[in-house]
């Protein structure tokens, strides 16, 4: 069996790689640029060209494909690049690797929400979801909640990010860098932790390892593919309160929670998405996060044992040890 993770280079997918590869599976990565490959292709996986947007590099990737994990998106997109094309070629390569035969597609998935039509990046989701529905491969959709080493961050935190080679916040994206430099350590300097929408909104907050375990365990699980969306929550759920109570007694010293309105961000979207396509997105996906809800009541979706996931006060507290130093994103 040849499992191809789509964006090998990212942060779920660099460790839902290494996760196949230690179970003794074939792993093909995809990247746009080798030289992002990191370590996998020492570790023995497949290092492949793919431009999901070039139609030759889509149908050479798929060539003697068993299963394709979609891990790829377009949330922090680097300079130059077009969301919008990137969203058209995934969905051609779901087209085109259900053409090609292959057996099985997994696809991280977000939570639902009302505003899911008003937010390029769910709308690109919920297509995809609509996609595999129809078959012929079995469609394995994991509708995760926000990750830690993401969102536990853009609240104003540098300590997530602390020994993550591939974090998506470390792209070199012109918009996330202005933002970053602004916010970065909002909690660590000043106790001050920004959140959208209301601070009593809860979900069940997943490591991207327990995500990539997730995604590894859908790959390659025998049986046939669930008929719904699995909800793959993490061990515990929180309020974002919750959340900034953690961040206290991790850094010990106070810390406060400032809130944005969900309206703020749509209509920033709006203004932005004419001259702005990029932090037009990344307002929409804020205006996303600041409604939406995740209290999955599954921990790990049937596919991890809930004994094994990281907690978010094990996560902080494993993060605040490490060195202040960020890695490199290349």
């Amino acid at each position: 069996m040849v499992v191809m993770v789509v964006g090998g280079n990212g942060q779920l997918g660099s460790w839902c790689a290494e996760e196949l590869l230690a179970h003794g599976t074939d792993v093909r990565v995809t990247v746009r640029d080798r030289a992002r490959a990191g370590r996998l292709e020492g570790r023995g996986a497949e290092v492949v060209l793919l431009d999901v947007t070039n139609a030759a590099q889509r149908r050479a990737a798929l060539q003697d494909v068993d299963v394709v994990v979609l891990s790829a998106n377009a949330v922090a997109a680097r300079s130059g690049d077009d969301p919008d094309a990137f969203d058209r070629g995934l969905s051609a390569l779901v087209d085109e690797a259900m053409a090609a035969g292959v057996d099985r597609i997994v696809l991280p998935s977000v939570p639902v929400g009302e505003q899911d039509q008003q937010v390029p990046t769910m709308r690109a989701k919920r297509g995809l979801e609509a996609q595999l529905s129809r078959g012929p491969a079995a469609g394995w959709i994991l509708r995760l909640p926000p990750f830690m080493e993401a969102w536990f961050a853009l609240v104003g935190s540098s300590l997530p990010l602390r020994g993550e080679p591939n974090a998506t916040l470390g792209r070199p994206s012109p918009f996330l860098r202005r933002f970053r430099a602004l916010t970065g350590t909002l909690v660590e300097d000043h106790g001050v932790m920004l959140v959208g929408g209301s601070p009593s909104n809860r979900h069940a907050f997943l490591s991207v390892r327990d995500a990539a375990r997730a995604c590894a365990a859908a790959s390659v699980a025998e049986g046939p593919a669930p008929t719904e969306p699995l909800e793959v929550g993490g061990p515990q759920v929180l309020s974002w309160r919750e959340v900034a109570d953690l961040y206290a007694e991790v850094l010990a010293r106070p810390v406060r929670v400032l809130t944005t309105p969900a309206p703020v961000y749509a209509a920033a979207a709006r203004l932005l998405a004419p001259i702005a396509p990029v932090p037009s997105r990344t307002m929409a996906l804020s205006f996303f996060m600041a409604g939406v809800e995740s209290p999955y009541s599954a921990p790990g979706g049937g596919l991890l044992d809930p004994a094994t996931m990281l907690t978010a006060e094990a996560f902080l507290r494993g993060k605040a040890a490490l060195g202040p130093e960020l890695a490199r994103v290349p």
